[in-house]
């Protein structure tokens, strides 16, 4: 999806007119920047932010299609240094991050991850839960959910892995390996040259 569109694109994606648009950009109702011809471009971001607010149908063509990674941490290093590493690493993968497990539940709900990276020893709602609830509802069951903790002991594995989480990695995360194990979840795009 291009980043920013002429009000005659966004137009025909929405199945209006041109003049629709144009009113609404002039209305103050939708942002949208000016080429150094005058010309006005809408951002897809802006649009997608109109339309949800209004309650209106979003075109498939402004939905993000990346593979979505939650990460799940409490803790204020290292759940901002994972999404920063995975981000930068795999820019094709769009990382989202919940600091315990309620705005986890939120998130899931939300945004519908494909893949979790789920801490288990949380604040309030523990990774357990989590990791249960979200593979009881029928409609995320589908999210991966790889688990992480520092207590790396056979019963605590053993315990994720019951609840529903597909794999288990030690802490510290050993970070080419998570990238493995996210490769094999979602395949880095490969651009042709």
């Amino acid at each position: 999806m291009k980043r920013t569109m002429s009000t005659t694109q966004v137009a025909e994606l929405l199945g209006v007119s041109a003049q629709t648009i144009a009113n609404w950009i002039d209305n103050g109702q939708l942002p949208a920047g000016r080429t150094p011809g005058g010309h006005r471009r809408v951002s897809a971001q802006d649009l997608l932010a109109f339309l949800e607010t209004r309650g209106l149908p979003v075109p498939a063509e402004l939905v993000d299609r990346r593979h979505t990674v939650l990460v799940v941490e409490d803790d204020p290093q290292v759940g901002p240094w994972l999404v920063l590493r995975l981000s930068t690493v795999r820019p094709d993968l769009r990382v989202l991050l919940a600091k315990d497990g309620f705005g986890a539940g939120e998130m899931v709900a939300t945004e519908r991850p494909d893949t979790m990276l789920l801490d288990i020893y949380l604040p309030g709602l523990d990774g357990f839960e989590v990791c249960r609830r979200v593979k009881e509802r029928q409609e995320t069951r589908g999210t991966d959910v790889i688990a992480m903790s520092a207590h790396d002991t056979r019963e605590v594995r053993d315990a994720i892995l019951a609840a529903g989480a597909t794999c288990f990695l030690p802490k510290p995360i050993d970070f080419a390996k998570l990238l493995a194990v996210l490769a094999q979840k979602a395949p880095a795009a490969v651009e042709n040259t």
